[in-house]
């Protein structure tokens, strides 16, 4: 199987090179044109020049991190799995190029596949209320109607909670899906729903962890409530990979490092230095610095490397895109999924100072922090 990779960033599309499988073994070669791009898609472990590209380690199945950013995860791969048993296959059947192929010009970030498996025109009006029974639906193990919608709606955003993308508009009220034609002051959003074993405050809870981190100085998208005629809500995040001049360039830490975010397999000091060699900036080194000592504070232990992202502004720089998925985790064993000088545990304010000034930031200003974040949680009634 062959698939060409696209990169439609910032409204200009252009060809990036071929995916291309051999049984087991996946090949990446860049076009010749992308190579005098001068933009590094991954520059870690893919970076921009000649010859053919395999990936042996094999962590994403023998993709390459950046083209695995653009798969889902949980829900998405929920709905994935329901749409192959309707066509007679299971997931485990089918390949990492065919999964990319469903997703298609629909993923996080710039990137786009073809050939695309489908690629329904879907419009029209999101009733909210309906979907969310739709989900109950489907995590109950039952048939659902809108089965093709609801994977179309995920686009590939990851987590395991459901949740849809769609356009909102201005005052919030209303909400649609497809077209290209998006009307004027609509915004491109992620809208959660709760499970049934979730309580039914989490998206209260999640929106007010957003609101904590923005008075605590940490960049965030705009954050909403959606609520839902049986009293509950769904959670909604403006998305930060989508702007008026077109899709962004989006690369998690996961699939810059080749670090699995399904175990712990990074640490704040490495977030820090990946942040500073990425960057080069030392206002998003602090920001991460902020998140470390937010996350800590806040009890959100599920804080793995999917959980952190770049973006590649117009100016083909990387800077730290604003913070998402922040909400209470017991994460694995009660402990920070990221640890904090060596401790996944009962960590300290001297453990964040260390790992903040070996950094490059000042005690004085880690403190600070450490204070303004202590005040926005108390202020947001997060004690943890």
């Amino acid at each position: 199987m062959k698939l060409k990779v696209f990169l439609n960033m910032y409204g200009f599309r252009q060809e990036v090179g071929l995916l291309y499988q051999d049984k087991q073994r996946i090949f990446f070669e860049y076009a010749p044109a992308f190579l005098n791009s001068s933009i590094e898609l991954s520059p870690f472990k893919l970076p921009l020049k000649s010859g053919v590209f395999e990936e042996k380690s094999h962590v994403f199945d023998g993709l390459f991190g950046l083209f695995n950013d653009s798969l889902p995860d949980g829900w998405g791969c929920l709905l994935l799995d329901r749409k192959l048993r309707k066509l007679g296959k299971s997931y485990a059947e089918i390949t990492p190029l065919d999964r990319l192929s469903l997703i298609g010009a629909n993923p996080m970030g710039a990137l786009e596949y073809e050939p695309a498996a489908e690629d329904s025109d879907l419009y029209g009006d999101i009733e909210l209320d309906s979907l969310s029974g739709e989900v109950d639906r489907i995590l109950a193990g039952e048939e659902s109607l809108v089965l093709d919608e609801l994977l179309k709606l995920n686009g590939s955003s990851g987590g395991a909670r459901p949740k849809i993308v769609a356009c909102v508009s201005p005052d919030r009220k209303h909400i649609i899906y497809g077209g290209k034609d998006v009307p004027e002051g609509y915004t491109s959003w992620i809208i959660k729903f709760s499970e049934k074993h979730d309580p039914q405050t989490s998206g209260e809870l999640e929106y007010r962890y957003s609101l904590a981190a923005k008075s605590a100085g940490i960049t965030m998208p705009e954050t909403h409530l959606f609520p839902l005629k049986d009293g509950r809500v769904c959670f909604g995040v403006q998305r930060f990979d989508r702007t008026p001049e077109g899709k962004v360039h989006t690369h998690t830490a996961c699939g810059l490092l080749h670090a699995s975010h399904r175990f712990a397999s990074l640490d704040y000091e490495n977030l820090l230095k990946l942040t500073w060699i990425l960057t080069r900036n030392h206002v998003d080194v602090v920001e991460m610095v902020r998140r470390m000592i937010f996350n800590v504070k806040s009890g959100n232990k599920d804080d793995h490397s999917k959980n952190f992202s770049f973006l590649l502004n117009e100016r083909n720089q990387w800077q730290l895109a604003p913070a998402y998925d922040l909400t209470p985790s017991a994460g694995i064993n009660g402990e920070q999924t990221c640890m904090v000088n060596g401790k996944g545990r009962n960590i300290t304010d001297a453990d964040l100072i260390k790992a903040a000034t070996a950094a490059g930031a000042t005690e004085a200003d880690t403190r600070d922090i450490i204070e303004q974040i202590n005040t926005a949680l108390f202020q947001h009634n997060i004690l943890y």
